[in-house]
């Protein structure tokens, strides 16, 4: 049996930062040993913080808090023995404080936006690009900031690597089958995006719960492109280079709680039959299937006649229980949640495929998507340890 790995979590009261602490706390693989949080919670058990998700905080989540500005805080981390840090940061702060982490010897799995799509920077889907993972192994990282660990007396190698905006998602792992089999030229998207990817200042907001929210999302349509293009781009020694198609996306908040949903139009570099469509997607699968990883679902993509919706779709994954039973419990049942669901399938024209598709927003496309990303690093041995 492998021996789990000490980490820590970045984020103590967030929507993110919570379902990391949930996810966590029963792993096989990773023990939660340390969280750390903002000024407000610093010093305080986890029991003290309110709890923002649906589910019951488990009864061994009572750790204490430390405060991220503290500047001993790696050697605190240090003396806790914390191999691996999941990061819920803000853009600022990560900006800063996950390069830190990293150069000291922490292997860092970021759900932040801030280093995604930056140089030597790994940005993964587990399932859909681990290639790009194994080609980096660190070592262009490694290698921009050896200097930096030499002087700094870091005695192991530290690692940074990123999971994709939660929208990506649903996008993404559909269409990964049909880029492989067939290519195509253009993709438009039109999400529908729930309340919880805004944080969960906005979910809690009585006016947002009666429909009065701005349903614009600033810069979420070129975040989705660019990243889009990434994870389905070739990997070259010192970059990626972006797939070769075009994009129109445009992003949209509704009043739902959770869960992303997207159509997508998508038009295909030769003819193809709908059924051949659906086997490609039904066959989808890569490393952590393969490799079995405690988040894989089996099979990450799972096609359905009708509209995927919330009720019923929103935990696909789950081998435990029904995809829509109310006992679902994402500590436990670490694959409820992680597949995404596509339906509504039917070809416009012999080229030109339309789907919708659902994820859930912050299992697949943040706290779960990243310790899926974790733990394929660590099954295949591209870390330090």
């Amino acid at each position: 049996m492998m021996a789990r790995r000490r980490c820590a979590v970045l984020g103590a009261t967030g929507l993110v930062g919570q379902r990391l602490q949930q996810r966590l706390i029963n792993h096989p693989w990773f023990e939660l040993a340390a969280v750390v949080g903002s000024s407000e919670s610093a010093g305080k058990r986890l029991s003290q913080l309110p709890w923002r998700l649906d589910e019951e905080r488990p009864e061994s989540l009572d750790i204490k808090v430390i405060y991220s500005g503290d500047m001993n805080l790696i050697s605190q981390l240090m003396k806790q023995k914390i191999q691996f840090i999941f990061s819920a940061l803000p853009r600022a702060i990560a900006a800063t404080m996950e390069e830190s982490l990293a150069q000291a010897g922490f292997q860092v799995f970021s759900n932040s936006s801030h280093h995604r799509r930056q140089d030597g920077i790994p940005l993964i889907i587990a399932d859909l690009n681990p290639n790009h993972m194994l080609h980096y192994r660190g070592q262009n990282y490694h290698e921009q900031h050896h200097d930096e660990q030499h002087r700094s007396g870091a005695k192991r190698n530290g690692s940074l690597a990123c999971s994709t905006n939660c929208t990506v998602i649903p996008v993404a792992l559909p269409l990964k089958s049909l880029w492989d089999m067939v290519g195509f030229d253009h993709v438009s998207v039109r999400t529908k995006q729930a309340l919880s990817g805004g944080g969960w200042k906005l979910l809690a907001d009585a006016a947002a719960q009666n429909g009065e929210f701005n349903p614009e999302i600033s810069g979420e349509a070129e975040k989705v492109a660019g990243e889009l293009r990434h994870v389905l781009g070739r990997v070259y020694e010192d970059r990626v280079e972006p797939g070769n198609f075009t994009t129109d996306i445009s992003c949209e908040r509704v009043g739902e709680k959770d869960g992303h949903l997207v159509e997508v139009e998508v038009h295909l570099s030769r003819e193809v039959d709908l059924d051949e469509v659906k086997e490609w997607m039904r066959s989808t699968s890569n490393r952590p299937q393969h490799l079995s990883l405690p988040s894989a679902p089996k099979p990450p993509v799972v096609i359905i006649d009708g509209i995927p919706n919330r009720c019923d779709h929103l935990w696909m994954g789950s081998e435990l229980l029904a995809a829509d039973s109310p006992d679902t419990d994402p500590s436990r049942d670490l694959k409820a949640g992680m597949g995404v669901t596509v339906g509504a399938m039917e070809m416009l024209t012999p080229k030109t495929l339309r789907f919708t598709a659902l994820s859930h927003n912050t299992i697949r496309g943040a706290a779960g998507g990243c310790i899926l990303l974790a733990e394929l690093a660590l099954a295949e041995g591209v870390i330090g340890d």
